[in-house]
C-alpha cells in the first residue's frame, strides 16, 4: 500500500456482509481482521466482513446480563467482558466465548490463556466451579467452530 502525497496512510473500505460500505479503516486494522479470518480482501483498497459487527454490542450485554454484571475472576461489579479464547488467538465474539469482567482483571490477564490466568488467580475466584465450566465451554466450542471450518 503507498502513502498519499501527505504521508498518511489510505483508507481501507470497509463492506459489511450484505455488500453496504461502513467506515473505512486503516491498512493494519484491515489486516488485522484478514488475519483473525473475520474479513476477506475484496481487492487492494476493500475488506468484506464475514460477520456482523454490530452484534457484539449485543452479546456483551448478554454475557454481562448472565454474568450479572459480577466479574467471575474476582467477584466485583463488571463493566467489560473478557474473551475466554482470546480474539488475538482466533477467539471467537459470540456469547459462549465471553464472561463478565471488571476492567482490572481483564486489563491484568491480557491474551494470556485462561487456564493459565485461573492456576494463579484461583484464590481470589469466588465461583471456581462456575468459571471452570465456561473456560471449558468456549475451548470445546471453538475446537468445534475450527473443525467445521468457521
Amino acid at each position: 500500500m503507498s502513502r498519499t502525497r501527505d504521508g498518511e496512510e489510505p483508507l481501507i473500505t470497509v463492506l459489511n456482509m450484505d455488500g453496504q460500505q461502513l467506515t473505512p479503516c486503516l491498512p493494519h486494522r484491515a489486516w488485522r481482521e484478514v488475519e483473525r479470518s473475520r474479513a476477506v480482501w475484496v481487492d487492494e483498497q476493500t475488506i468484506q466482513l464475514l460477520y456482523n459487527p454490530f452484534l457484539f454490542r449485543d452479546y456483551r450485554k448478554a454475557a454481562l446480563k448472565r454474568d450479572h454484571h459480577t466479574c467471575l475472576w474476582c467477584g466485583q461489579h463488571a463493566t467489560t467482558v473478557d474473551h475466554m479464547i482470546p480474539s488475538s488467538k482466533g477467539g471467537s465474539d459470540l456469547p459462549h466465548n465471553l464472561i463478565a469482567s471488571c476492567s482490572e482483571c481483564n486489563t491484568k490477564r491480557g491474551n494470556r490463556s485462561a487456564w493459565s490466568f485461573l492456576k494463579e488467580n484461583a484464590h481470589a475466584v469466588p465461583n471456581l466451579m462456575k468459571l471452570s465450566w465456561r473456560i471449558f465451554i468456549a475451548k470445546y466450542r471453538h475446537r468445534q467452530l475450527k473443525k467445521r471450518g468457521t
